[in-house]
């Protein structure tokens, strides 16, 4: 089933780029994907195996697509939609896991 809303979502995009139907292509249920991704800087990082745990607290939030930690470089990439879950509360779970998460001032488009 999931195929097939993805066949129809795809059907959709291409009618509203070539076709001339204004009324159908601002009127739909349809809706992409919200996706971002933010980079968060994180302290107290030891090992891999804080790696894993930080990345074990992100896979619980609800709206977390893909979790890249890499622990020498101090930081983790989060792909997320954005209509469930905001970078706050990505970093939040990152600090409830018991380290330190910071933002970046702004969150940019993931890439498709």
């Amino acid at each position: 089933m999931r195929h097939l809303s993805g066949i129809l979502l795809g059907l959709y995009i291409i009618l509203c780029s070539i076709a001339d139907i204004p009324a159908l292509c601002q009127t739909t249920d349809l809706e992409l994907p919200a996706n971002r991704q933010v980079v968060i800087s994180i302290k107290g990082m030891m090992c891999s195996s804080c790696g894993q745990e930080i990345e074990k607290s992100l896979r619980k939030v609800a709206g977390v697509r893909t979790i890249w930690v890499d622990v020498p470089n101090d930081r983790a990439t989060v792909s997320y939609d954005e209509r469930k879950v905001t970078p706050r509360q990505l970093a939040e779970s990152i600090r409830k896991a018991g380290y330190e998460a910071s933002l970046p001032t702004e969150a940019i488009p993931a890439a498709r």
